[in-house]
């Protein structure tokens, strides 16, 4: 039998092998939680077209299976595998990307607020546009470089 820790790296690896095989998913966020007689893994996932429920199904289904034939684990532990969501912020530049044309709000490490629409993205920033005056219908292109972001979420629209 081994130790949670231990099950978690193998499982990670595992996971990384799978996603090589899921050509537009990728990894968002890895969660552990849990106690020392149970543990729980949360894995997001996210792809440049979305994530359907059959993706998740899969990729659960797979590492399931992983676990029941390579890992003994002393404790239990629950595996959850979903999509990121709406609610969940923006982490990667891959995110961002396939956010382009999508109104966010950004929230920085220094508290301001930027709201807008992503326009673009390049390997350190992103670029929002801001409406400055509804009235002119005047716009501004803020850049903000990603290590100056503590938070960006894309905003939902029902118009």
């Amino acid at each position: 039998m081994v130790k949670v820790e231990y099950a978690v790296e193998k499982i990670r690896v595992q996971l990384d092998t799978i996603l090589q095989t899921e050509e537009d998913l990728f990894l968002v966020d890895f969660i552990e939680k849990g106690t020392s007689r149970a543990g729980k893994i949360v894995i997001l996932l996210d792809g440049d077209s979305g994530v359907t429920i059959d993706q998740c199904a899969s990729v659960s289904r797979r590492l399931s299976r992983f676990m029941d034939e390579n890992v003994e684990l002393e404790n239990p532990l629950t595996l959850e595998v979903s999509s990121a969501g709406l609610e969940h912020p923006l982490l990667m530049l891959r995110q961002y990307q396939k956010n382009i044309g999508k109104n966010v709000k950004s929230t920085l490490v220094s508290g301001v607020e930027i709201e807008g629409e992503l326009l673009a993205t390049a390997e350190n920033e992103i670029v929002i546009k801001v409406v400055t005056d509804k009235r002119k219908k005047l716009t501004e292109e803020i850049r903000v470089n990603l290590v100056d972001i503590n938070k960006t979420i894309v905003l939902i629209s029902f118009k």
